[in-house]
């Protein structure tokens, strides 16, 4: 694999790919390994992408048996989220791909939840989980996060802010790719861009569960700086998925809604 090491038994194809992109020092990483290895699901594979090497993220993924989980070395070391993301993808052998943060935590169902609504639902492209947010520090319960479950009310909900956590969302990964992946250019917001180019490309929905725990730590709070000039791209994917959805939105509403996304990416959920 170029960039990258496969430890995974090249035949067999997993269900579910469950993509971790990880920053060198990444503390939290074995216990969101861990909680990859207690699902009720058990057809996944781990696709780690060390955003630089790292030997200290290494050691930590030896917790994981060799033949779950593969190793993949961003070109350029701290090239980003998204870049780390868009780097693990190709390597992804399942059929479906569970995004989850080097820090965060999925509840045992998580994948058995979400596997079975896309085998119930054919045109689903895209399903989030509601999450629950804790301290790091202290561990806290900081409470929930909660977003519509229904397709349509969950993407106008889009349209005004991203009320999704990336860690609780699984993907078709051809959807991702004709989207179009994660964007370096949406600094800070790229998660929220992909799903605003998902809709009206395939279905977006949500079970209302809360199936993965999403930490809170120092260091975490959007960049305000970074975020603003953010605000004419989002506008721009707003209009053209309100246009995929067959919906109406006047250009002085979009550029409020513009707005409001780029305040909301900054609060911490």
């Amino acid at each position: 694999m170029n960039g990258g090491e496969g430890t995974m038994d090249e035949g067999r194809a997993p269900r579910v790919s469950v993509l971790i992109p990880c920053a060198p020092r990444q503390h939290y990483l074995e216990e969101t390994l861990l909680s990859v290895q207690k699902q009720t699901f058990q057809d996944w594979e781990v696709v780690l992408v060390l955003d630089g090497e790292c030997e200290e993220n290494r050691r930590m993924a030896a917790v994981l048996p060799a033949d779950r989980i593969r190793i993949v070395v961003t070109a350029r070391p701290r090239s980003g989220i998204a870049a780390a993301r868009n780097a693990g993808l190709p390597a992804c052998r399942g059929d479906l791909v569970a995004f989850c943060d080097g820090d965060d935590l999925c509840e045992p169902e998580r994948l058995a939840r979400q596997v079975a609504e896309f085998d119930r639902r054919p045109t689903l492209g895209m399903l989030a989980t509601w999450s629950r947010r804790f301290d790091s520090d202290t561990g806290a319960d900081l409470g929930p996060r909660h977003c519509p479950t229904e397709s349509e009310t969950l993407a106008r909900r889009l349209l005004l802010y991203n009320t999704v956590t990336v860690s609780t969302v699984m993907v078709r990964p051809e959807v991702a790719r004709e989207a179009g992946d994660f964007r370096d250019a949406a600094i800070q917001c790229e998660d929220y861009d992909l799903w605003l180019r998902i809709l009206g490309r395939a279905e977006v929905a949500a079970v209302p569960e809360e199936l993965v725990r999403y930490r809170v730590h120092e260091g975490q709070f959007s960049n305000r700086a970074k975020i603003l000039p953010q605000a004419g791209l989002l506008r721009r994917e707003k209009v053209a998925a309100a246009r995929r959805l067959g919906w109406s939105v006047p250009v002085a509403l979009v550029k409020h809604l513009a707005w409001v996304g780029v305040q909301v990416a900054n609060r911490r959920w």
